[in-house]
């Protein structure tokens, strides 16, 4: 099995254009997506170990993943999701989670809603938790109604599969493996992973950026911004109390590395045998030029992910108070175009700054960091 031959098997990917729907205008097409949590080139490379059982879990995740994505497509072509309008109880969360009782089918034997105790079933409890702490960052420092904007149910689904190496929004729910007790522990345990997923859903509610290049990285990215800023709002974290870690729980006990990705010093997470080393790049000088991973977003999405840390922590204070703000107002204000690079990017988050603080402090922070990591501006 050469398991890179397809660099689109574990990615987000916007399925509307797949279909080059003719009817489907790329600012406004808001189909269901398949997002994955863990990148293409961790899975590849340990679908080629030597080892059954690091290869034979990965190999089915692949091939996993590889389905469901075309299953999405298929979706999509009947037609695209849009915004409703907010309900009564839109600044209240309506979470359900489903027991997929280590099978494939979704969404699974419901086994909490919004009103249900806690379960007896610890990854039950966490995805119950996580999905809320999305929704509470959101809510409450941002004024949104869940992912929508307009109080859209939030459903998951656990156990799903058997050695499922993976976590994924689909466009409808978050679904979440257990993962393999060697290489990878249970996907509810982080919950900035949890936030990062859903993420993609505000992403496709508001901008919309193309699954490819550098709008494809900063897709990824704006994952991990709010990922990580959901974490330290819920851990009461200021920017240089926080970790800057994307997925620190998720790696088991026999991976050399601290988590998926870093923030603050992209290309420093792993470094393992099986795994391979982390690839990515905290600057423009070191840009990944590749076809695989629709242009490498899982990998030079360390790019603008390091400037936001570095903006953030210049700022001070809590992260999402002010530099999230600013990334917050990018990502909804309306100019921010599907086919984004990071310098356009780069661009309206500096005039953000300034729309929002005025020329002090977070702006002053905001053109050094993306200066600092080798993208200038007009």
């Amino acid at each position: 099995m050469d398991a890179g031959s397809d660099s689109g098997i574990t990615e987000c990917h916007r399925l509307c254009m797949d279909f080059n729907d003719a009817q489907s205008d790329p600012a406004t097409c808001h189909t269901p997506v398949f997002c994955t949590i863990i990148p293409p080139h961790i899975l590849d490379n340990l679908a080629r170990s030597d080892d059954p059982e690091r290869h034979e879990p990965a190999r089915r995740t692949l091939e996993h993943d590889h389905v469901a994505r075309t299953e999405r497509r298929a979706i999509a072509a009947r037609g695209g999701l849009t915004p409703g309008e907010p309900g009564a109880d839109a600044d209240k969360p309506n979470r359900t989670i489903y027991d997929a009782r280590h099978r494939e089918d979704l969404p699974g034997k419901k086994v909490r809603s919004e009103s249900d105790g806690p379960s007896k079933d610890a990854s039950v409890n966490r995805a119950h938790a996580g999905l809320g702490a999305t929704f509470e960052l959101y809510l409450k420092v941002y004024g949104r109604k869940s992912i929508d904007g307009a109080g859209l149910p939030l459903n998951a689904t656990v156990h799903y599969g058997r050695r499922y190496d993976n976590a994924f929004w689909d466009g409808e729910r978050m679904v979440f493996g257990d993962g393999d007790n060697d290489l990878f522990k249970d996907f509810t345990i982080p919950v900035d992973v949890i936030g990062h997923e859903l993420t993609h859903g505000v992403t496709q509610y508001t901008a919309n950026l193309d699954y490819q290049g550098q709008s494809g990285a900063l897709n990824e990215s704006v994952s991990d911004v709010f990922g990580v800023l959901i974490k330290q709002y819920a851990l009461g974290h200021t920017a240089d109390q926080a970790d800057w870690l994307i997925g620190a729980d998720l790696l088991g006990p026999n991976v050399t590395g601290i988590a998926l990705r870093s923030m603050k010093a992209p290309g420093t997470a792993y470094d393992d045998d099986v795994l391979g080393k982390d690839p990515q790049p905290a600057a423009m000088k070191d840009y990944v030029k590749t076809t695989d991973d629709n242009g490498g977003v899982h990998i030079n999405s360390g790019i603008p992910n390091h400037a936001f840390y570095l903006a953030a922590t210049a700022i001070g204070g809590k992260a999402w108070e002010r530099a999230g703000q600013v990334w917050y107002d990018v990502l909804t204000g309306g100019e921010l175009t599907h086919t984004a690079t990071f310098a356009d990017f780069a661009a309206l988050t500096i005039k953000a700054a300034q729309a929002r603080f005025g020329a002090g402090a977070e702006h002053e922070a905001t053109v050094k960091a993306w200066t600092q990591v080798g993208i200038t501006t007009k």
